[in-house]
């Protein structure tokens, strides 16, 4: 069966074809009506018919593709892979009304493969707890002007937008809420080495009382060597991994998942101001259509005390 065409959908809908490029690619400077609109949908609906994104790349210059790439190895634990569901998840919510599809994939720390980049020709990149060095891999594979957004990472570069923890600011709840009482932070471990000397910059905990957790790591150890002591726990769901082992009153949990509700009630929560995908999200649409705006290079995700 012939796949349905634009010329198709604008004999359907009783429009010219260049009215339903309009509506479909949603171009801000043309006024349609809504009845037009809602016609034009209509067709569509009924003919089912399926833009052709290569040919809408090759006249607009764009491919409407935003990658989400999850630098990962077999060494981190699952919790950090689950702790960004909800972030791609809004993130896609998020892209889907301005017309950009969101393609995701891992990449590993050591011996990054950007192929997916070059082949896909991607609008622009979020990219996760980048190494340093696959951070400027990545870039080199990109025409200059194209945006990258390092997520949860830091880089000593002013051409880059980085988003992360208010490390200082956290801590400085973490330290109010305990009363100056000495503590221990159990973290995921971070491929970004920046990530990971910020963190423990602003924690100003003794190395013995600092975990950032691997597969490899010795969680029981960890615990035995700081019984007795508050614990800052990173993330939701390894959290949920030290109930019945450490005491619930004794936790602050750092809501890195945005998903306390998974906590039973009474525990003490650092949970985000603003969602970590509409503050990445925000950064990248500034990029792609106002990129000569004034702007952060580095926006830090602030946090405030909630008990479930």
């Amino acid at each position: 069966m012939k796949k349905p065409t634009l010329k198709d959908v604008a004999k359907e809908a009783g429009v010219s074809v260049a009215t339903v490029s309009y509506v479909l690619n949603d171009v801000a400077h043309q006024t349609i009506p809504d009845e037009t609109k809602r016609r034009v949908l209509e067709a569509v609906g009924k003919l089912n018919y399926v833009q052709n994104l290569a040919a809408r790349s090759l006249s607009s210059g764009r491919t409407q593709l935003l990658g989400v790439l999850l630098v990962g190895s077999e060494r981190d634990l699952v919790s950090k892979y689950i702790s960004y569901g909800k972030f791609i998840d809004e993130l896609e919510r998020m892209s889907k009304p301005q017309g950009y599809h969101l393609m995701t994939s891992q990449i590993d720390p050591v011996t990054p493969n950007f192929a997916i980049i070059a082949e896909r020709k991607l609008d622009g990149v979020f990219l996760i707890d980048a190494r340093e060095g696959s951070f400027y891999s990545v870039s080199e594979k990109f025409p200059y002007g194209s945006p990258l957004v390092l997520v949860d990472g830091n880089i000593e570069d002013p051409l880059f937008r980085r988003l992360m923890p208010d490390f200082s600011q956290l801590f400085g709840l973490v330290r109010e809420t305990f009363a100056g009482s000495p503590f221990a932070v159990i973290c995921e471990n971070y491929h970004n080495r920046s990530m990971t000397e910020s963190l423990a910059a602003a924690a100003d905990v003794p190395p013995e009382r600092l975990l950032a957790l691997d597969a490899d790591g010795d969680l029981a150890a960890f615990l035995a060597r700081n019984r007795g002591l508050p614990l800052v726990v990173f993330n939701e769901f390894l959290a949920m991994r030290l109930l019945g082992r450490v005491d619930p009153s004794a936790m602050v949990v750092v809501c890195a998942s945005e998903a306390p509700g998974y906590l039973p009630e009474g525990i003490r929560l650092l949970v985000l101001e603003d969602s970590k995908a509409s503050v990445a999200y925000a950064t990248m649409e500034q990029l792609l259509h106002r990129p000569y705006e004034p702007e952060e290079k580095i926006r830090k995700f602030r946090f405030k005390l909630f008990t479930s």
